[in-house]
């Protein structure tokens, strides 16, 4: 029962840093604003003014001024919500082991917010299977690549343009940012990549301070558990990592601690000492499964993997689970969550292909090389 509490208090809070990281995403808007402001001010200065060397140097270096300052302002204010996010996450899970933990001796140690920042700025985040950042590069890089962006398409307008009106106007239809959210404009695409700059930046800040308060409470923390957001666009490897425990002596210990991937919503929970009990709480956590192609949220119970939660959707909304009918058939086959979720990963952690998992001397690989002899055969 412990492990489900916790399972329950973290689920619904990182629902919660969900919401958190989106508005930091958000948050990038005014900057964009100002930014599309200074463009339309530095080309109405050279308007009436000839297309020359000169002026394309001076306005080329206003808007790169511009744009890199208003950029780096953003990063500074997420860089900020991220180091109060890393303090408040140690102080909440202090908070709810002394609210849970029936023992009259227990009082947890909150690690300083100098300590998680010095773990977070440290550790490596891990953007997919084989590409790592560190927190500063990826904040870095974002203002960087952006400020290029930019640039390169004020460099473009003066190559196909004729005149400064006619170069300001190119640009700026390129640039404006837009109410769609999935224009393709310079500044809408800065806004998207913002939010998964966001998204996981603050998942990477939240797990660190757990990680830092699990070092520090080491006398009742013995591991952690992975919890994986129980929808559809969960992906595989934050499935198969769904109540898994682990401790920072496992070979795939890097692999497990989220962020996984970009965008990643995983979360890492306590796994405590048997000797502390906890108080008896209802569990439950939420689901938002795509059933019938719309989402279907609802509490769920907090025992259970992931695996086990997507066998009680119908064949077609697992198979849009797993993002493949193939293994979506294969899961059903096999009928068993737990086995599915061991093969379909190697040993460090890392995401199987398809192909991979069908030369594996497993039962879910006789089951896909029985359903590719299947496939030949009426091909």
């Amino acid at each position: 029962m412990p492990n489900e509490i916790l399972t329950t208090v973290y689920s619904q809070h990182t629902v919660f840093l969900q919401r958190v990281g989106a508005t930091q995403g958000n948050d990038v808007i005014p900057f964009l604003r100002l930014i599309e402001e200074d463009i339309q001010r530095i080309f109405n200065t050279y308007r009436d003014r000839p297309k020359t060397a000169a002026n394309q140097a001076a306005i080329t270096k206003a808007i790169d001024a511009a744009s890199r300052g208003h950029l780096q302002d953003y990063i500074v204010e997420l860089k900020k919500s991220n180091r109060e996010i890393g303090t408040n996450e140690a102080e909440f899970a202090a908070s709810t082991l002394n609210k849970i933990v029936i023992r009259d001796d227990f009082e947890s140690i909150v690690p300083s917010a100098a300590q998680v920042n010095a773990i977070a700025i440290a550790t490596p985040i891990k953007l997919s299977d084989t590409e790592f950042t560190t927190y500063t590069t990826m904040m870095r890089n974002y203002w960087v690549k952006w400020s290029d962006e930019i640039d390169a398409a004020v460099q473009s307008g003066f190559v196909n343009g004729t005149s400064i009106n006619e170069i300001a106007d190119t640009v700026f239809n390129e640039m404006r940012l837009q109410k769609s959210t999935t224009s393709k404009n310079l500044l809408n695409r800065a806004h998207r990549s913002a939010k998964g700059v966001a998204t996981t930046g603050l998942n990477h800040y939240a797990n660190q301070a757990r990680l830092a308060f699990g070092e520090e409470n080491s006398d009742i923390v013995k591991g952690y558990r992975g919890i994986s957001v129980l929808d559809s666009r969960t992906s595989r490897v934050c499935q198969r990592y769904d109540q898994v425990v682990r401790t920072p002596k496992d070979k795939d210990w890097s692999a497990f601690v989220p962020p996984r991937h970009r965008w990643c919503r995983s979360a890492i929970v306590y796994e405590l000492d048997e000797r502390f009990s906890l108080d008896d709480a209802d569990t439950k956590r939420a689901s938002s499964f795509e059933v019938d192609g719309k989402r279907d949220p609802k509490p769920v119970s907090s025992e259970g993997i992931y695996y086990s939660k997507m066998k009680e959707l119908k064949a077609s909304d697992q198979d849009n689970a797993l993002n493949s009918p193939t293994l979506g058939k294969a899961f059903r086959k096999l009928n068993n969550p737990t086995e599915f979720a061991d093969s379909t990963v190697n040993s460090l952690g890392q995401p199987l292909t398809i192909k991979e998992m069908r030369e594996a001397d497993n039962e879910l690989g006789l089951i896909l090389q029985e359903m590719e002899r299947k496939k030949k055969a009426k091909a």
